[in-house]
């Protein structure tokens, strides 16, 4: 078997590698309409120090963990993000990146894909995603705690872009909903429907089977556009994760 190591800096986990898979950086996502928080150097319109996060117009708190216990072939990711003021969220995720060269293909929801470099989301109501290498080794990914306060549900998607492999596992809007954002967005400039004609679409028979996050589900050459449900967080409460990797 070979050895799982792990690189991590600040409770984050930077870079690994289990004999030829390599892999990271691993993290956690949050976004509304306007802000974008990433544990990286990506983050857009956020004030982050230690625990405190300050969005455009909300406030949070942020509890994050990696834990690679010696000797373990495991990773335990969790996040707790908090609301300090209140405030509207698209999604919470963690997210898992491996190297593509040494995975031959992965699974999700009974599927078997392929690296094409598609840039689809295949976004499941599931708690597993495995992949598998070329030497006849797995990674389990599984979606071990989460809770959605009511106001939000898990999935785990699978992707296929560039050189990589993408693993999320998160926490989407479930109804009702309380806002939506329709949205056209290009290289040049973003395009937002006017709330009252967002809803009136959502609401339209087809409307919401074919827009909710469009984009992500046709992949990289689809058009820009797409429907993404927000719902608010009332002070205090908080979306929770918690994620392992197993390598065998």
């Amino acid at each position: 078997m070979p050895e799982l190591i792990s690189r991590i800096i600040d409770n984050r986990l930077i870079s690994g590698s289990f004999g030829t898979v390599t892999f990271g950086p691993w993290g956690l996502e949050a976004s509304d309409r306007i802000s974008f928080l990433t544990l990286d150097d990506h983050s857009r319109h956020v004030q982050h120090a230690r625990s405190d996060v300050d969005f455009q117009n909300s406030r949070w708190q942020l509890e994050y963990q990696t834990r690679h216990p010696q000797g373990s072939n495991a990773i335990t990711l969790s996040a707790r993000f908090t609301a300090i003021t209140g405030g509207p969220l698209q999604d919470a995720v963690i997210r898992l990146v491996f190297d593509k060269s040494a995975i031959d293909h992965g699974i999700i929801a009974g599927q078997k894909f392929r690296h094409r470099d598609s840039d689809k989301y295949r976004l499941f109501p599931t708690r597993k995603v495995q992949l598998q290498t070329r030497d006849h080794h797995k990674i389990d990914v599984t979606l071990d705690h989460a809770d959605g306060a009511g106001r939000f549900a898990p999935y785990m998607y699978l992707r296929d872009r560039d050189a990589c492999w993408i693993v999320h596992a998160r926490l989407l809007p479930t109804a009702p909903i309380d806002d939506i954002w329709l949205r056209w967005a290009n290289r040049f400039f973003t395009l937002t429907c006017p709330q009252k004609l967002a809803r009136l679409i959502w609401r339209f028979p087809g409307g919401k089977a074919l827009l909710w996050r469009l984009r992500e589900r046709w992949g990289r050459h689809a058009p820009e556009i797409q429907a993404v449900p927000l719902n608010i967080l009332k002070p205090g409460q908080s979306l929770y994760l918690e994620v392992t990797c197993r390598f065998s």
